[in-house]
């Protein structure tokens, strides 16, 4: 069987329901994503690429957070890595009305809306606490019993590209390790909770006056500074420092925690530097690394130096 074959057999074995229609999404990186038109409903079929990501058992776990908390999310329908047919794993999930942020034109005012919105969402989703620091399974709890040692031990990982190529000296990458790993030891304090991993306009599911946050393959156990700085480091990829200063001081003043904000300005240059680095690994490990690097380097430079 084809691949359409295969997405139309484990769908309709897995829900008991036909399909009308398949169609693949173009430009969707590291997966292949499907859309799977019913009668009644529509529905995501994602094939992933890694065998080890995202982790066993993770996504029902989240979805049941979610769920428990009343959050707003896609509802999971199956995800499993037992199909011959699709070795890496696969999932499927509802279809929510909506167009991605990333797609829309908005203007400033507009932006600053839809940023103080995801603060609200983002507020609670910070509300659920787990247990240790970093990849989080089917039981939710992480392995690390610290945040800044989560950092320091997966540095050597997300980094790998970058030694591979030697895109960075590494004496220079060791030296980044220890000044990450002093700095961040200030997070130990905090306790971990659920954070997205990926906070960006393409994930944010925009539905007139409803947004809902989408894609958590990305989900970890960290603190709780970790997912907003991942976000604010997006923004200074993608908006001129106007804008950047404008969305990112509009998310913080509606974002809501019973810790003291301020310590995230202290913190945040950090983040930024860990965040830059994977990035940069990632985009090392691409045939087209130079269409993807440049914004990076700059923006990682300019925290370094």
């Amino acid at each position: 069987m084809n691949i359409i074959d295969n997405v139309r057999k484990t769908f309709e074995d897995s829900l008991g329901t036909s399909s009308c229609f398949i169609h693949g999404l173009d430009g969707v990186s590291n997966n292949r994503v499907f859309i799977i038109e019913a009668e009644k409903k529509s529905y995501i079929f994602k094939i992933y690429a890694q065998a080890d990501w995202p982790e066993d058992g993770k996504l029902p776990f989240v979805a049941q957070k979610l769920d428990e908390y009343k959050i707003a999310h896609a509802r999971l329908y199956d995800s499993s890595r037992e199909n011959e047919a699709f070795p890496n794993g696969y999932l499927i999930e509802e279809l929510l009305p909506g167009i991605t942020a990333n797609k829309l034109n908005l203007t400033q005012d507009e932006n600053i809306r839809l940023y103080e919105k995801l603060a609200a969402v983002v507020s609670e989703v910070h509300k659920i606490r787990l247990i240790n620091y970093g990849f989080i399974g089917g039981n939710g709890i992480a392995d690390w019993t610290s945040m800044s040692d989560y950092i320091y031990d997966f540095f050597g990982d997300s980094t790998s590209c970058l030694r591979e190529k030697n895109i960075i000296e590494p004496v220079k990458l060791n030296y980044i390790r220890q000044k990450l790993y002093e700095e961040i030891k200030a997070c130990d304090c905090y306790p971990p909770v659920l954070c997205h991993g990926d906070l960006s306009t393409s994930n944010i599911l925009v539905n007139a006056d409803d947004i809902v946050i989408i894609d958590w393959d990305d989900a970890q156990a960290l603190c709780w500074m970790a997912d907003i700085a991942r976000l604010t480091y997006w923004m200074k990829l993608r908006y001129d420092e106007s804008s950047y200063t404008a969305y990112r001081n509009a998310f913080l003043k509606r974002y809501e925690t019973e810790y003291d904000k301020s310590a995230f300005d202290k913190l945040e240059n950090a983040f930024h530097i860990w965040f830059g680095l994977d990035y940069l690994n990632f985009a090392a490990g691409r045939l087209d690394y130079n269409k993807h690097c440049e914004a990076i380097k700059t923006v990682l430079e300019n925290d370094l130096f």
